[in-house]
């Protein structure tokens, strides 16, 4: 046994349990790990600050969503000099889980509705936002410049000069402004159907529950709309996709044509972060069941590059033949 399970073993017993109460659950795509205890809605999360890893910040952000009387899980006990959780397990009944023909269309709706309740909460409750970072333009370029790191270079063996470079970061930066998204809201940024669960024992919007949102940010309400609609992991038909957008617009008020050009540059952004992302996992990590969504990803970028706002980055991407997206 490392000193990492030593210290995870520790914290069980603090918390009046046995390490035979653990039960380890699938892990994500972070260096997190989770364990469910035995008989009892709990569940661990061992969150190694070392890896970058913040329990206080899951805190802070389950506290925002529950001043939002929203559902997030109840802490019951943690450690963050060490970062180990005890917190409330929403069970096996996430939205990827129990999604059917039947019910879809309503539980996007609900989830969308969660996504207008929280635009509509931050407004009131700004105050509350101020410990969180912005989802500045920046900070998006970081992430996109993943997609050269790990994507074109390290995974189709492309060489990318610093001219290259700068020219990408300001292709990104002038879609960016013309734009001009509104950093408004609280941002989940993995708002999707692994990450909501179906609580039967709650009633109106809090019947929806809310976990991994540890890396949340100020920024657009409609960026965790697209994680919802454009999810790599299960790709909704356009017609359905097509009415949930109208659903919201028709809810929002806004106009329908400058969203779906934000949503789009969304999309674009997201899926060259998750092209990048996902190589570093199988390439550095050794994690390879996230390449199985790679096509979706590829597809969702085509889609969104035939607008002809975006010719730029597309012709930028000629210049590096042989890859699936161009």
């Amino acid at each position: 046994m490392n000193n990492r399970d030593l210290e995870l073993h520790s914290f069980v017993r603090n918390c009046g349990f046995k390490g035979e109460d653990m039960i380890s659950v699938k892990n994500d795509a972070s260096f997190r790990r989770y364990y469910r205890i035995k008989n009892k809605n709990l569940i661990i999360m061992d969150a190694p600050p070392d890896k970058g890893e913040s329990i206080e910040q899951f805190r802070i952000v389950a506290d925002i969503i529950h001043t939002f009387h929203l559902s997030a899980p109840q802490i019951e006990s943690l450690d963050t000099k060490n970062g180990f959780m005890l917190l409330e397990d929403f069970g096996q009944t996430s939205f990827s889980n129990i999604l059917n023909k039947d019910n879809e269309s309503e539980l996007y709706k609900k989830a969308i509705e969660v996504l207008i309740e929280i635009n509509r909460q931050s407004k009131s409750k700004e105050k509350k936002l101020g410990t969180l970072k912005s989802y500045s333009i920046d900070l998006l370029l970081n992430e996109s410049l993943l997609f050269i790191d790990w994507y074109l270079e390290k995974r189709n063996g492309k060489s990318v000069s610093s001219i290259q470079k700068k020219e990408f970061i300001q292709i990104l930066n002038d879609f960016y402004n013309n734009i001009k998204p509104q950093l408004s809201t609280l941002v989940l940024r993995d708002f999707h159907v692994d990450n909501l669960f179906y609580l039967s024992n709650q009633e109106s919007l809090k019947q929806v529950g809310l976990i991994d949102f540890q890396d949340a940010v100020i920024g657009s309400p409609l960026y965790d709309l697209v994680s919802l609609l454009e999810d790599v992991r299960r790709p909704l038909k356009r017609n359905l996709q097509k009415k949930l957008f109208e659903f919201y617009i028709k809810a929002t008020n806004i106009n329908a044509q400058d969203a779906e050009r934000e949503m789009r540059f969304f999309s674009i952004q997201r899926n060259l972060k998750i092209l990048g992302i996902f190589h570093r996992l199988s390439i550095r990590d050794k994690k390879n069941n996230y390449l199985k969504y790679l096509p979706n990803a590829v597809k969702l970028l085509k889609n969104n590059l035939q607008d002809p706002f975006f010719m730029n980055l597309v012709n930028w991407l000629k210049q590096f033949k042989n890859h699936e997206i161009i």
